[in-house]
């Protein structure tokens, strides 16, 4: 059974100006899928565990999920 790594980002708390589509991109890039952006402007991803690209550098961390299956 797959195992999946989640990320939640609140687009609520980026700095103004941030443009969500240019990270919405980033994490796709990162290997994250968006699952869903709920109601509260939360945006919530997944990736499978294990081989997955590294993080660009340069770029602002949001809050990580934990991991789960």
């Amino acid at each position: 059974m797959a195992q999946w790594e989640y990320r939640r980002i609140d687009l609520s708390d980026l700095p103004f100006r941030t443009e969500v589509a240019d990270l919405l991109n980033d994490a796709g890039k990162d290997g994250w899928e968006l699952v869903e952006i709920t109601n509260n402007n939360v945006a919530y991803f997944k990736r499978p565990l294990g081989d997955h690209p590294q993080p660009r550098t340069g770029r602002r961390r949001t809050t990580s999920g934990a991991t789960g299956g």
